[in-house]
């Protein structure tokens, strides 16, 4: 009885982690819960990512290196799907440039352009580049373009009631016998001259790297982009000596300077941050903004969808069929044809190359934007991708991203553009015949 007992108890245990592993298939670990596990629309992706050069682009000047993938240890199981993120780009007004401009200090009024808004001032120029998925915000201090800013040097100045080339005013003298040449004295030993650095006049008040944080943060949570997200920060410094010294003759030692540090805040999606989204605050003397960069886009999920093995990706990779989201790799797989050189050099034999073999040693998912098509309509989408952590020739590691979507929710194309009528052009102006007189203007 009591073994009848079990058996019934272990059948319902089986069939309650069987439902249990249906219902897991059909979403993320970790995956957000706006993101629906209905059945999902397929997604409309470009066939070339979102900044990739179209394979067809022509032959390369040089061969492409081989390169052979070589899997180091064994890749994990990221699960079985993961959701997908549309950027929505904010709706920029001219209340929303204004207020930009003040947090910039800028004086200008914000003006129309032909890709979105602009505002000039005699020190500084802010732009909102607009497009149908995409809005980039784009500020610069000091710049050239700004209205009466610095143009460059305009070479020396010439004194006044000075003519150039002017005609010659007075005869030449007459020529006179060549004397004879006085003999040459015996030089005097050289002696190296003694070398005297100047050194640099250091940064005045460049904060430091949690300083240059707390302000860029304010800054951009005043502008109100972050918009509550999750972002992750990285500082990097700008700056240093060059130091020149004869040959031979020992340089000196010159403390590094900083002159100004980049804050980049990088979107996080469920803890994994999106390579692209970013914003990017530079901060030089006197805590001074120099220059801000990003996307002014929100993101929402909106669907889950089903991922590859990550072994089949990386298959794709040894292979030469992945897909990436950014600009491809010149490489070429090992045992495959490497791209032939144009007519005007001999191309070397591919035998004679030697092969790139990089070391693939663990694996991450990602997230990373890829250009799509929303019922004709531009969007920008955050796709998940499979980070390849990798190395090649003792180098340090660096991450292979690539498409991690099934293939069967997905679908590739780019839409050809509609065609726009051309601006009417003038009439054109009737030719005269040859030999007639041409009756000339009146005053």
């Amino acid at each position: 009885m009591n073994r009848a007992r079990l058996a019934g108890i272990s059948s319902v245990a089986i069939a309650v982690l069987a439902a249990g592993a249906c219902g897991s298939a059909a979403t993320s670990t970790g995956s957000p819960t706006t993101a629906t596990t209905a059945p999902f629309t397929k997604l409309h992706l470009a066939s070339e990512g979102r900044t990739a050069t179209p394979s067809g682009a022509g032959a390369a000047i040089f061969p492409v290196r081989p390169t052979e993938y070589v899997l180091d240890a064994r890749l994990a199981d990221l699960g079985t799907s993961a959701a997908v993120w549309r950027m929505h780009p904010h709706s920029v007004t001219a209340t929303d440039v204004q207020r930009f401009a003040d947090a910039f200090g800028l004086t200008g009024s914000p003006t129309h352009t032909s890709t979105g808004w602009q505002v000039q001032s005699t020190s500084a120029v802010l732009s909102f580049i607009i497009s149908d998925g995409d809005v980039t915000v784009s500020y610069a201090s000091g710049v050239p373009s700004a209205v009466g800013g610095s143009t460059g040097s305009t070479g020396p100045a010439i004194p006044p009631n000075t003519v150039t080339n002017g005609p010659l005013k007075v005869t030449p003298p007459a020529l006179s016998s060549v004397p004879t040449p006085a003999p040459i004295p015996t030089p005097a030993p050289v002696r190296t001259p003694t070398t005297v650095l100047a050194l640099p006049v250091p940064p005045v008040d460049v904060p430091s790297a949690a300083d240059a944080t707390s302000i860029a943060r304010a800054l951009l949570n005043q502008l109100g982009v972050l918009a509550g997200q999750d972002w992750t920060t990285a500082v990097n410094d700008s700056g240093g000596v060059a130091v020149s010294c004869a040959v031979g003759m020992p340089c000196p030692t010159v403390p590094t300077e900083v002159s100004a540090r980049s804050v980049t805040f990088s979107l996080t999606l469920d803890g994994t941050r999106v390579d692209g989204a970013e914003w990017t605050v530079t901060i030089g003397e006197h805590r001074r903004v120099e220059s801000v960069n990003g996307e002014w886009a929100t993101p929402e999920a909106i669907h889950s969808y089903p991922l590859r093995p990550t072994a089949a990706v990386f298959a794709d990779l040894q292979h030469g069929t992945a897909r990436y989201p950014g600009p491809e790799p010149m490489t070429a797989i090992s045992g495959g044809s490497a791209v032939a050189a144009p007519a005007l050099a001999p191309s070397p034999s591919t035998a004679t190359i030697p092969i790139v073999t990089v070391h693939v040693s663990g694996v991450s998912l990602g997230f990373a934007p890829w250009g799509a098509y929303d019922n004709g309509r531009t969007v920008v989408d955050l796709v998940p991708t499979y980070r390849f952590h990798a190395s090649a020739d003792g180098g340090s590691t660096y991450d292979i991203e690539l498409l991690a979507v099934n293939p069967g929710a997905v679908t590739f194309t780019n839409p050809s553009p509609t065609p726009q009528p051309l601006p009417a052009q003038p009439a054109p102006v009737p030719l005269q015949a040859p030999g007639s007189a041409v009756t000339p203007p009146t005053a």
